[in-house]
């Protein structure tokens, strides 16, 4: 596997650590630029970051993400892998009228509400992916997506109607029937170079264990036990993220060589893979 860091430098101080000819400039605000770990600039970021905080309170990056490829042979011995779906839209079910019991959620973080109506949204804003996620976590599928899930007959899928708020949908909702517990080798934090449970008021580790860190920064480490072996979909047990305006911790989502194998061949839309290691 070979994973790099894509990350969002801020351009009045990119300048500080990377050459003018260097990485992708997107207008004249960010610069783009992949390191690996072993760039002796990755461990000179932080540092640099945290001069320009306290000299001109800026920051020096905006966004990051990791990107990791894997050999062909790593994937086809690969169990289980981690489903990151790849586009994230607005309104939530919550602002369309969808109905949520939040008494039996987490008083600390907020995790685990349950869901008591059928998610409802709004007609148009759907992307035109064959799975996508609301902004409040609600993973939504098109019609080829759910057909194809029956016809391979895979295990532990939870597709329920979605309603619009005016007019006939032809979406399902996405849910996991089984889940799994994350090993405490994955790694979370606020990003790459900070690791902290809290910051500015808002606590990310719950000390009920509902939620266990704001971003996912390593592959998923999970305990291996049977609705691994039983199900084509599961969620983790903990959660990441924050409650924040309409904002909840979420799960991470897992699914089979044969989920996979489905994704491919059926051409569907929306999906990222990630192989999840088992202990």
């Amino acid at each position: 596997m070979k994973e790099t860091l894509e990350i969002r430098i801020n351009y009045d101080y990119a300048n500080l650590l990377f050459k003018a000819d260097e990485g992708k400039n997107l207008g004249t605000t960010v610069k783009v630029v992949k390191l690996s770990k072993d760039d002796p600039r990755y461990k000179e970021i932080p540092v640099i970051a945290d001069v320009v905080k306290r000299k001109y309170d800026r920051g020096f990056f905006f966004g990051w993400e990791y990107r990791r490829k894997y050999t062909k042979k790593e994937l086809e011995l690969a169990k289980l892998f981690q489903i990151k779906i790849k586009v994230t839209f607005e309104p939530s079910g919550v602002e369309c009228g969808t109905l949520y019991d939040e008494t039996v959620a987490c008083e600390i973080c907020g995790a685990n509400r349950k869901q008591v109506s059928l998610l409802t949204l709004k007609k148009g804003t759907i992307p035109k992916m064959d799975i996508a996620k609301t902004i409040g976590g609600e993973i939504v599928v098109s019609d080829k997506f759910a057909n194809a899930v029956k016809v391979r007959n895979l295990k532990g899928l939870q597709l329920t109607p979605i309603n619009f708020e005016v007019g006939v949908s032809d979406y399902s909702q996405l849910v996991a029937s089984s889940e799994i517990e994350l090993s405490p080798n994955t790694v979370v934090g606020i990003n790459p170079f900070n690791l902290s449970t809290s910051d500015e008021g808002e606590i990310y580790k719950c000390p009920q264990g509902d939620t266990i860190g704001l971003n996912l920064l390593s592959e998923a480490y999970v305990l291996n036990n049977s609705p691994i072996n039983d199900c084509d979909f599961l969620r983790s047990k903990q959660n990441i993220g924050v409650k924040r305006g309409l904002l909840r911790p979420e799960p991470i989502y897992f699914c089979s060589l044969a989920f996979r194998k489905m994704i491919e061949e059926e051409k569907l839309t929306g999906f990222e893979f990630e192989i999840t290691n088992i202990e």
